[in-house]
């Protein structure tokens, strides 16, 4: 399994689907393999609710991803991770796994939209089968210092822009 990390979601609205990109956690150091990237498409209802999970935004009721955290929650378990373990493309497949009190793994079949936004929600880990990023993912040339590049860059057009400018 691959640990993965929620890279970006692309809102769509219409008959467009809406896109969740995962991106491999950063290898060692010893390897100067390239990050692996996985898209799965689904629709702008459920990526609207992996974004509220992440930002924390609770609504004045709580949607299904919440009501059934609340009930693990309350039947004394916990998210322990989700895993990505299939795809018959375009269709993916997902697994929550939940732990009890006595730890004993129980998993639940899920789609991966309902898995993602269960496991921010939970701040659980996000796992993809190697085969499932084998066949479908992709490389991903975004590493985490394109963000401190690009803010480099901003800062420096900043301090160069006077009020003339404008």
């Amino acid at each position: 399994m691959i640990r993965v990390d929620i890279e970006t979601i692309i809102m769509a609205s219409g008959p467009v689907p809406s896109l969740i990109v995962l991106r491999e956690r950063g290898a060692d150091s010893s390897t100067d393999a390239p990050l692996r990237a996985l898209s799965i498409q689904t629709g702008s209802y459920e990526a609207a609710a992996i974004s509220r999970g992440i930002d924390g935004t609770e609504g004045t009721r709580p949607i299904t991803h919440d009501l059934m955290l609340d009930a693990i929650r309350k039947l004394g378990a916990h998210v322990e991770r989700v895993e990505i373990n299939r795809v018959e493309a375009p269709v993916f497949y997902a697994t929550l796994v939940l732990s009890g009190g006595d730890r004993t793994e129980v998993t639940v079949d899920a789609r991966p939209s309902d898995a993602l936004a269960i496991a921010v929600r939970s701040n659980a880990p996000i796992y993809v089968e190697d085969e499932v990023m084998n066949r479908v993912g992709n490389i991903s040339y975004r590493t985490d210092d394109d963000a401190e590049k690009e803010f480099e860059q901003f800062d420096a057009f900043a301090h160069s822009v006077s009020p003339d400018d404008f």
